[in-house]
């Protein structure tokens, strides 16, 4: 119960799957915001009172310089000099005496008295040439937010002020606001374009990719990534390349094995059965079709219902714990009863086969199974043409050719000619079956591991079964048809 309620809160709490561009978009602007967003909280936030308090410094300092440029300290000379030093510095000069009265202004003169002021008051109760002091407020003269900053020239004797506006260094706080906006809004739109440009740079190779493994996984070995980035992508499309090579090469080889265990199977003269891990029928010859009852048409689903028979089972597990064959008796249909063993074959790299013996061979007169001098690999080709040739005057007369779609070169288990007869008489039936409805009889072929598989788009009467099966049953052969297709499976060699 613990382990199911972790499961379930695992499961609550995944988090939903994300397109790779999103991921990406996501990431680009978690750098955007990491970078960008501390810097326009500080603009907005804490650089206009910086750019305040630097404007009021170098303001202090200016008064400085200038208090220094006027002295030594001369009456009637003095008005002269502060004139002087108001012509050449970017900022509104006064000159105020001790009472308050306004001696000097560069802008405009006023009659109101200055004593009260902040600043002239701070710097007529200070030490000449030392103290600064500054104010920021209204201009009661000008109206303008301004600030201010004083000293007093020598003991007793005026105060020299100056004053800057505030409004410059106001907008250039601004400007830097918006410049800091405007940069954040291109991060954002290079996030956005970045991702878009990595949807085209690495999305479309990943679902190359993605596609690649989809038709391995649906058994198209041909399929190809063909990726030659020299990137991860491309790392991971490679191996998947070689992968396929590898597959096709492994999965030959083991059919290849299937084939010779097929061929070993029927020159076995006892009846003889094996049968995959998964229950899928393998191999089957001759004998064990005749000493099991096995009809041709049914030997899958015979063989399935054997292989699920309890003594059956009960022999495999005991032969897959000891590893030796273990006895087994199974019933028949016709009341009779089969005797033999139940081996496990093992494969490396494979999982097992389940091979049934039989121990005597079936009565004489009971199975077609040519003898194994007589079985010969036959190039497919040959035996489609041998077909052809042998249906050529039904085709002509009902005036139907044959078409088929492939004709792989691989070697086929025959005997006197037995496989182009069948598919000879096969032609021969879907041509009548074709009579007055088409003039093509397509052929689709298919090589498994063990067989060749072929298909005819025609159906054709039951009894056609009856004709073909005696061909092919004895080869390992086998024949089906139905309503619309005839199917025939030949034994490889």
């Amino acid at each position: 119960m613990p382990a199911r309620a972790d499961d379930e809160a695992r499961r609550s709490l995944r988090i939903p799957r994300l397109a790779l561009p999103t991921k990406l978009f996501a990431s680009y602007l978690v750098v955007v915001a990491l970078g960008a967003v501390p810097t326009f909280l500080y603009v907005r936030q804490q650089l206009q009172g910086d750019l305040v308090d630097l404007a009021v410094a170098q303001l202090r300092t200016a008064t400085a310089r200038a208090a220094n440029s006027v002295m030594p300290f001369d009456e009637r000379t003095l008005s002269a000099r502060v004139r002087l030093v108001a012509n050449v510095i970017p900022h509104r000069v006064t000159l105020v005496a001790p009472t308050g009265e306004v001696l000097f202004e560069s802008e405009a003169l006023t009659n109101e008295n200055h004593r009260e002021r902040p600043e002239i008051k701070a710097a007529l109760g200070s030490r000449p040439l030392v103290d600064v002091f500054d104010a920021h407020r209204v201009s009661g003269t000008t109206g303008v937010d301004t600030i201010y900053a004083a000293t007093r020239l020598v003991p007793d004797g005026p105060v020299l002020r100056l004053a800057s506006p505030i409004a410059p260094t106001i907008e250039a706080a601004d400007a830097l606001k918006r410049f800091a906006r405007n940069v954040q809004a291109i991060a954002i739109s290079a996030a956005l374009g970045f991702s878009l440009l990595a949807a085209l740079l690495f999305v479309r190779p990943l679902q190359r990719v993605t596609a690649t493994a989809r038709a391995f996984g649906e058994g198209d070995l041909s399929a190809r990534a063909r990726l030659h980035a020299d990137d991860e992508v491309g790392d991971v499309a490679r191996a998947l390349d070689q992968m396929a090579v590898d597959l096709r090469r492994r999965l030959a080889n083991a059919g290849s094995g299937d084939a010779v265990v097929a061929q070993l199977v029927d020159v076995i003269p006892v009846p003889c059965v094996v049968v995959e891990a998964t229950g899928e029928l393998l191999a089957l010859n001759g004998a064990a079709r005749c000493s099991l009852g096995i009809d041709s048409g049914s030997a899958r689903r015979r063989v399935q219902e054997l292989t699920v028979h309890g003594r059956f089972r009960r022999a495999l597990d005991e032969a897959e714990a000891d590893g030796d064959p273990e006895p087994c008796v199974l019933p028949l249909p016709d009341g009779g009863r089969f005797e033999g063993i139940v081996h496990v074959l093992k494969r490396p790299g494979a999982p097992p086969l389940t091979v049934l013996l039989g121990h005597e061979p079936p009565p004489d007169g009971t199975t077609t199974l040519p003898p194994v001098s007589a079985v010969a690999a036959t190039p497919f080709e040959d035996v489609l043409s041998e077909a052809h040739d042998r249906a050529r005057a039904t085709l002509a007369a009902l005036s139907v050719a044959v078409e088929v779609d492939d004709s792989p070169g691989v070697l086929v288990a025959d005997v006197d000619g037995r496989l182009a007869r069948a598919l000879g008489l096969a032609f021969e039936a879907c041509a009548r079956g074709l009579a007055g409805k088409g003039d093509i009889v397509s052929v689709a072929v298919h090589v498994e591991p063990t067989r060749v598989r072929i298909v005819l788009d025609v159906g054709v009467d039951y009894g056609f079964v009856y004709a073909v099966r005696p061909l092919l049953a004895p080869l390992g052969g086998d024949v089906v048809t139905a309503e619309r297709e005839v199917r025939l499976w030949l034994p490889r060699a």
